[in-house]
């Protein structure tokens, strides 16, 4: 590859779109497959470190009209001394100095029909990055609700609060997130670290269904105001920093946040939250959308 550092690639899911035209910058072999690097791309990767919300599907298409389904989409990174890595196989953060990324396009098989220069078109199956992006946005709603619920259950000041004023649960307790079509789970930490930290569990478990209850009916009142929602990026590039907005109870909230996202509450359509402790030190909430 080039000196040119990965970072001057640039992606638009961000900005919901689902098609671009560009050219090949790279192809990389990657064990039984190759993957293909572009100056531009729709594609949401799966995060090789938070790998919650899903790689986006769809097909690259060169100038023949021969297309070619995506196995994969995943980030590519390149360390100060120019090697190459991809997805699992890069051992830095996003952040290490001399390191830069992109987004890759995974191609299963013999070399596909494309060399470096070639146009080509890139498209996102839009049915399925809409259910994705319905429940990413649905998450983020049910967090805030979330925070709001158990701003009660914490005995003292933590430094980490949300934009509503509320002690940010969701984002000291979360320990993985999973996203697919039309739905979200989300496991929540329980333990002794979060207890040092003020939050009382005691007694949450008698009164989880209260909670879910209060949560849901929150939610249901939000959602009567049909707010725009956007992702605000200081770049174009894969690791610029990148923020979901909307109003919330006549607030303004943030988050930050890498995935796809629809444009209006409404959109989301129907929230339903349901919770579950199946032990005494981890909650599990399911945020789905109907």
């Amino acid at each position: 590859m080039s000196d040119l550092a990965l970072e001057s690639f640039k992606t638009t899911f961000h900005k919901g779109s689902l098609r671009e035209r560009s050219v090949v910058t790279y192809i990389v072999p990657y064990g039984d497959s190759h993957v293909i690097v572009s100056e531009t791309t729709p594609f949401h990767p799966r995060d090789y470190q938070w790998p919650d919300h899903p790689a986006d599907r769809g097909f690259i298409e060169n100038s023949l009209g021969r297309r070619y389904d995506l196995a994969d989409v995943v980030f590519v990174g390149r360390d100060p001394d120019g090697n190459i890595c991809v997805d699992s196989g890069i051992p830095a953060k996003k952040n290490d100095p001399g390191w830069s990324f992109c987004v890759g396009h995974v191609i299963l098989g013999v070399r596909p029909n494309l060399s470096e220069g070639d146009p080509i078109i890139l498209q996102v199956d839009n049915s399925y990055r809409w259910r994705l992006s319905r429940a990413h946005s649905a998450a983020h709603v049910m967090s805030f609700a979330l925070n709001q619920s158990f701003a009660q259950r914490w005995r003292r000041k933590i430094p980490y609060i949300d934009d509503m004023g509320n002690p940010n649960f969701d984002a000291v307790a979360l320990e993985k997130s999973n996203i697919s079509p039309l739905s979200c789970v989300d496991r929540y930490r329980l333990g002794k670290s979060l207890k040092r930290r003020g939050f009382t569990v005691d007694g949450l478990k008698d009164d989880i269904s209260r909670y879910e209850e209060e949560i849901n009916r929150m939610i249901d009142e939000w959602m009567q105001n049909d707010a725009p929602i956007s992702v605000e990026s200081d770049g174009d590039n894969l690791t610029s920093i990148k923020c979901w907005n909307t109003t919330l109870d006549g607030v303004d909230v943030e988050m930050p946040c890498n995935g796809t996202h629809v444009s209006r509450l409404s959109e989301i359509g129907t929230i339903i939250v349901n919770f579950e402790i199946p032990d005494e030190e981890t909650l599990i909430i399911t945020t789905s959308v109907r």
